[in-house]
């Protein structure tokens, strides 16, 4: 029998430099479990402070969700992305990344709620479309942003062994 779980409801902010340490933490986290489940995407010792600096540093826009002022979630929104989506990159789009949530709060919709919040942020900025990626083998995850409503655009075959999943919902 499924465990029914209760959805709670999240306040979604941007985030400023000073948040860098709580979406490294956040970031890890689901780096350690995605490994955990055998899934080769997230690394916890490929991910530094300095990154998040840098992505502040060029215009990238973090946001945060909370519950009770507490963080549990955390996205990035970028307006191109030419490394993964080469020809297909315009500035029509918005693309979300690094979309993690804090596994104490999994399967209480935060993730739905966080992902539909940065939807119609991207739709508020005047964008058609809503993009985002995550590896081929990650099963749950594709099936997760395609049960979103998110249509299969391509796979990449990246030379390093990965293989990378394009999504873009209108």
């Amino acid at each position: 029998m499924k465990e029914v779980h209760e959805n709670i409801n999240i306040d979604v902010q941007r985030a400023n430099e000073i948040d860098s340490q709580i979406i490294l933490d956040l970031w890890k986290d689901s780096a350690r479990w995605i490994q955990s489940k055998g899934i080769n995407q997230w690394n916890p010792d490929h991910f530094n402070i300095n990154q998040i600096y840098e992505c502040f540093n060029d215009g990238v826009e973090f946001f945060l969700a909370r519950f009770n002022g507490k963080v549990i979630g955390t996205l990035y929104i970028c307006w191109s992305d030419p490394i993964l989506w080469e020809e297909l990159d315009d500035h029509d789009s918005g693309y979300i990344h690094r979309f993690a949530v804090s596994r104490v709060h999994i399967g209480k919709g935060v993730g739905k709620q966080l992902l539909t919040w940065a939807e119609q942020y991207i739709r508020d900025k005047g964008k058609n479309q809503i993009r985002l990626d995550c590896m081929a083998d990650n099963i749950r995850l594709n099936q997760y942003y395609l049960d979103m409503g998110y249509k299969h655009m391509r796979t990449l075959n990246w030379s390093n062994g990965w293989k990378i999943n394009l999504y873009e919902k209108n």
